[in-house]
């Protein structure tokens, strides 16, 4: 049997291995210089004023619930169908998660739903862009001004992805995970990406314990300086050096990469567009949107045994994701009838999708896919 064909993969440019090195050798390996250049970068890169750069995107989505009034004894809609470090974030403020459905489309929220479930303690919605596919954000934040709620976006699968010509993270208040298979891959990583001053200036103290300055900054390439002020509790969730200048070698190549994951996607669909829907189905993207494609999830008959059938061939799959209500600690979380969550997972099933898929790997798990859903 040929060797299998991992779910997803890592890959790492040769400039990032030469990169650590040089940062292994400065002194400095900590929180500095190195990622004060990736967060220029990367803000840059997305059209945003400040990136703020962290040790994970869970840490993003709290220091952003943070940083918009979040507390305990609010409420704050989102998905149920994410990674559970969505709504962990939200529980982390002391606030509840309302569950929103999912538009059946696009396995985004439905914002009709959003909208019908904002209460008198909703304080924010975290809309996920599930997959890397964008959210509407034109009917988002006009529905969250029109209801006077914070829009926190999670971007976890998003970085690189465009809405109407600009790209995710361009505008409010936006968290990336640069988590090891993801499209910018560093390791782990997270970045909040904003336009507002004091908002990124509080981040920038959140992450680093509630202290002032980092110890670099007090630092300043010459005698170490030891006095800081803390006026409010922090956390320890800065990035370091390291993983900046991972993250600084690999953002050059994040459009090649997103190009490559695209054309993938695009084979899957053409490859297994004739199947039919009630066997083989594919996500729509969003009009006006580009996805990142982080993740490639159809929408199968039978899944698990397809998932199986596909295991034996040497196949990986993944589901993405068991929706979040069903783990004991968000049962009793408030939520609308997640109808569509709960069709969806019951179907959802992810293809192979990563850089070291070549086009024969491709079309073998086009065949594969072929024989397991019709057997």
């Amino acid at each position: 049997m040929p060797d299998p064909i991992q779910l997803f993969r890592p890959v790492v440019c040769e400039e990032a291995i030469s990169a650590v090195s040089e940062v292994m050798r400065s002194g400095w390996i900590g929180l500095g210089p190195v990622t004060d250049r990736f967060e220029q970068a990367f803000a840059t890169y997305v059209g945003a004023r400040h990136a703020v750069a962290l040790n994970s995107a869970t840490s993003a989505l709290h220091l952003a619930l943070l940083a918009v009034g979040v507390g305990s004894g609010d409420e704050v809609i989102s998905t149920s169908l994410t990674f559970v470090s969505t709504n962990h974030a939200i529980r982390y403020c002391g606030a509840d998660p309302v569950f929103a459905d999912v538009d059946p489309r696009t396995m985004n929220l439905d914002l009709a739903e959003v909208e019908r479930l904002i209460g008198p303690r909703t304080k924010a919605v975290v809309a996920v862009h599930y997959g890397g596919n964008p959210l509407d954000l034109d009917a988002l934040y006009a529905l969250a001004k029109r209801r006077n709620i914070a829009v926190i976006e999670d971007a976890a699968h998003a970085c690189g992805a465009t809405y109407r010509g600009r790209r995710i993270g361009a505008q409010g208040l936006t968290c990336f995970s640069f988590h090891a298979v993801k499209n910018l891959a560093i390791g782990d990583g997270g970045m909040i990406t904003c336009d507002n001053d004091a908002i990124a200036d509080r981040l920038r103290r959140l992450r680093w314990m509630g202290i002032d300055r980092s110890t670099f900054a007090r630092n300043g390439g010459r005698s170490y300086q030891w006095e800081y002020a803390v006026d409010e509790v922090g956390f320890k969730y800065h990035m370091n050096d390291i993983a900046a200048a991972i993250g600084l070698a690999q953002l050059p190549t994040l459009d090649a990469g997103n190009a490559r994951r695209a054309a993938i996607c695009a084979a899957y669909r053409t490859g297994l567009a004739d199947l039919p829907r009630e066997r083989l189905a594919f996500i729509d993207q969003t009009a006006g949107a580009t996805s990142a494609n982080h993740i490639c999830a159809v929408l199968v008959a039978n899944r698990d045994q397809v998932a199986d059938r596909l295991r034996a061939a040497g196949i990986g799959t993944g589901v993405h994701y068991k929706p979040n209500h069903l783990y004991p600690p968000y049962q009793q979380a408030r939520r609308g009838s997640l109808v569509q969550t709960e069709a969806a997972f019951a179907r959802l099933l992810s293809l192979p999708l990563h850089l070291m898929l070549t086009d024969a790997d491709v079309a073998r798990v086009i065949a594969a896919v072929r024989l397991a859903v019709t057997a």
